[in-house]
Formats: structure tokens, sequence, C-alpha cells
């Protein structure tokens, strides 16, 4: 899990960088065509049998999950383009209550204790953090939401894939899936509907070419291994789980917006977020093996 938080640390930051040169869609189109590429690359230089097995019996799960993740993608590309990078990752903490809606209207599974103490102190943290967001536009609110709605989402399905297949075909057959789609979007998408570049500098200085050469790296190598990586770890851990540690990378980033970009937190929000970050910590605890969701309970979500 270590790797995914490095790799969407990595890839906050390039986006934020990049913000100033590229689209939304075209940072997604980016990252895809990267992904793409790595991923491609590792399975022809793999056994003659993987890349046999690379494309499963159907193709439904993959599809749906591709065209989710592209829409939340964009979604959370908008967001920390061109949205404070601590309102962001305060909007995140709300993962884990969406993953225990989730599974509970899929498998009619509740938390356990320790894990439902958690999500109370989640959600208490989250209602404070709440009365400070009152000058942000709805509109902005509703985008960042959803991002992390939709990609909690297909972080579940994921879990499900990965309990099935490898880990290289999964991520090559999404990006194969969502390349053409943001191709179509980059041909047909006006340019004017995307907000206007927001162009950020490191808090350092550094050359332009460096700067925008090390985004772009960060973003394409970060992109694969944070599909990678938490494809990975859905074999070890409850879904749950996954959701509240994916949640850690929010201190994370605000401490590196803060080091690399200059960017202060609000101090208002500083004890909200501290509180929610306890319950989400809480939620994360191990559980007992016989209470993970196995792969044929995930099959069945």
């Amino acid at each position: 899990m270590s790797a995914y938080l490095a790799s969407y640390l990595a890839i906050a930051l390039s986006i934020r960088l990049l913000a100033g040169y590229l689209t939304v869609i075209e940072i997604g189109l980016l990252r895809s065509v990267g992904s793409f590429a790595i991923a491609g690359a590792a399975v022809w230089a793999g056994e003659a049998e993987q890349r046999r097995n690379v494309l499963p019996p159907k193709l439904g799960e993959d599809v749906a999950r591709s065209v989710l993740h592209l829409g939340g993608s964009l979604a959370l590309i908008w967001s920390v383009a061109h949205l404070p990078l601590v309102l962001v990752t305060t909007i995140e903490f709300t993962g884990p209550l969406f993953a225990a809606v989730l599974l509970f209207l899929a498998l009619r599974r509740r938390p356990g204790i320790g894990a439902m103490v958690g999500l109370a102190v989640l959600a208490t943290g989250i209602g404070l953090l709440g009365f400070r967001l009152d000058a942000v536009p709805n509109r902005d609110l509703a985008i960042a939401i959803g991002a992390v709605a939709i990609l909690t989402t297909t972080n579940l399905m994921l879990a499900r894939l990965a309990a099935q297949r490898s880990t290289l075909s999964i991520v090559l057959l999404m990006h194969a899936i969502q390349l053409p789609l943001y191709l179509l979007l980059w041909f047909f998408v006006p340019e004017q509907w995307s907000p206007p570049p927001q162009p950020y500098r490191l808090a350092f200085t550094l050359p332009e070419f460096a700067v925008i050469g090390g985004a772009v790296l960060a973003l394409i190598v970060g992109g694969f291994v944070s599909q990678a990586a938490l494809a990975n770890a859905s074999r070890h851990g409850t879904a749950l789980q996954l959701c509240s540690a994916d949640t850690l990378r929010v201190p994370l980033i605000t401490l590196a917006a803060y080091l690399l970009l200059a960017e202060v937190p609000p101090a208002e929000l500083l004890l909200p977020g501290f509180w929610v970050l306890c319950g989400v910590i809480i939620t994360s605890l191990p559980v007992s093996a016989a209470a993970k969701l196995r792969p044929e309970q995930a099959g069945r979500a």
C-alpha cells in the first residue's frame, strides 16, 4: 500500500504542475497513454502463457469499471488542478463511508464493531469540516464528491477482478478501453469547456523543462503503479480497510503541498482534519482472517 500512496502523491503534484500547460482531458490522456505503454511492455516481456491469459472470457466488468474510472479520474484531475489541495484531500476522507454503504448494498455486509466506531468518528469529523466549506461553489463540491464516490466504487470492483486475474491483465485492459475514449473526448470536447489553466510553481527554483519533464514522468509512472499496487493490496485486506488506508494519502499530500508548492493549509481545518484521520486509522485496523471479504464473496458483489 505504501507504493500506492507514494504513486498517488506523485500524481497529485504532477497534476498541479501540469495544470498550467494542459487541459483536464489532456492530463488524463497523457496518463492513460503512459500507463498503457508500461503495462503493454511488461506483458510483452513476460511469458507466453501470461500473454495468452491477458484477455478474459468476458469483458463486461472491465468495460464498466474502465468507463467509471475514466469519469472519476477526470473529476479528480479537475478537482486537484483547480481547487486547494487541502480541500480536495479533505473531501476524499468520505471514501470509507462510500465503501461501507456500497458493501452493505451489494452484500448486506455490515462493518465490524471497530470499523463502525471508526466510521462514526470519521463522519463526525466530516460534519465539522463541512461547516468550513460555505465559500466553495456547490458545483465544485459536487465534482470532488462525485470523484470520490466513483473511484471508491471502481476500487471495490478492482478487488473483485484482482481475485480472478493478474494485475497486468487488469491494468492493460483498463487503459486499452480508456485510451480511445480519451481520444474521442480530446477531439470532440471544446477546449473552452475546461476551466482556465492554473499555473503552479514549485516553492524552489528549477528549470521549467525539468519541472514539466518530471511532472510528466511522475504522472505516467504513478498512474501505472497506483493501479498495480492497489490491485495487489486488494488481495491482502478487506475492501473497507483498503479504502481507509487509501485515505491516508491525505496528510501526505497536504504536507507535500506545503513543502513543495508552499500551500499553507487553513488553520481552522487542522483540528477537524485530525479528528477525521483518527476515524480513518480506527477503520483501517486489522481484522481476523475470517472477517475478510473472500474472493468468492467478492465474485457475488
